[in-house]
């Protein structure tokens, strides 16, 4: 009998329209690699109803940002003792909240750009402890939603950055040293132990790799593997790999990073990275050989190994 997979996709986040094409390549994916497929949509009232009904073996999480991504929708599968995909809750709530992940990094001795958070009462008292220029972020959020390049210490333009933040995170902002260097992207996959796969260049065509430049074509390029050094290619993966760990993360992750004079410094883990066939993960596993119904076959293998099945 083969393996009953649900693949959940869609959900409420602001990342939904993503998510839906994540899910929709994932299931054609698992079907090329001969499982049982059937997809829903975790935004539907629905939704956790048809999923009892169904008993899948596993579900292969599918979902970004907020309901999806943060160890909601991951609890709650722990309680109805469904197998998932991905990281667990705690991994997954630390990757989600930016803040708390860079704590979590800086504590590995990991480097990564200086930092400050921001809640929304603080806005407007903030006393702003970074040199400029910085990033502005939601501090939970994805997809490069809310997020802008302030460039001096210009009061409006950093109280605009940040109500753009605020749309998509009510509670809190990041505020991030800008680090000039090259961005690299490198994905990891349990197999069954944490690797790397090649490193990704990204080149975006504007001065930020934000959400225009990530989801319109012709507005970014990617270099894979990255043109770097044995050395630097080394380091990078080692620190990918060391970020990865120290948030207990599994199965598969993407971890975004910059590089400046051959040091990598962490910005942020994706738990749930995009999952199209055009997306960075599924583009590192090509380049290693890996066609995308084999990626997304080792990862159910990974979580069902996790759960003794």
């Amino acid at each position: 009998m083969k393996t009953k997979v649900c693949v959940l996709k869609g959900g409420i986040s602001p990342e939904r329209e993503i998510s839906l094409k994540s899910g929709k390549a994932v299931e054609e994916g698992l079907k090329e690699a001969g499982y049982a497929v059937f997809s829903l949509d975790s935004g539907s009232s629905d939704f956790f109803g048809r999923l009892a009904k169904e008993k899948p073996d596993v579900v292969f999480i599918a979902l970004h940002g907020l309901c999806g991504e943060d160890g909601s929708i991951q609890g709650w599968l722990e309680l109805v003792r469904i197998p998932y995909t991905g990281s667990g809750v705690l991994a997954s709530a630390l990757a989600m909240d930016k803040i708390s992940s860079k704590k979590v990094f800086s504590s590995q001795n990991l480097f990564l750009p200086r930092f400050q958070g921001v809640t929304r009462d603080e806005k407007t008292r903030l006393d702003c402890r970074l040199p400029f220029p910085l990033v502005v972020k939601p501090a939970r959020a994805g997809s490069t939603l809310g997020v802008s390049l302030v460039r001096g210490r210009n009061g409006l333009e950093l109280k605009k950055a940040l109500e753009k933040a605020f749309q998509y995170d009510e509670f809190s902002a990041l505020l991030e040293e800008y680090v000039e260097g090259r961005e690299v992207t490198v994905g990891i996959i349990d197999d069954p132990q944490p690797r790397s796969l090649p490193i990704i260049q990204i080149i975006p065509k504007k001065e930020l790799f934000d959400y225009q430049a990530k989801y319109t074509k012709g507005f970014c390029e990617y270099v894979v593997p990255a043109p770097i050094g044995h050395q630097e290619s080394v380091r990078t993966k080692e620190a990918a790999l060391r970020a990865y760990e120290s948030l207990g993360c599994r199965d598969f992750a993407r971890v975004d990073m910059i590089l400046k004079e051959g040091v990598a410094h962490i910005l942020e883990v994706n738990t749930i990275p995009g999952m199209t066939e055009k997306s960075l993960l599924p583009m590192a596993a090509n380049a290693e050989g890996l066609s995308f119904a084999e990626l997304v076959d080792n990862i159910v293998k990974s979580a069902l190994r996790r759960a003794g099945k």
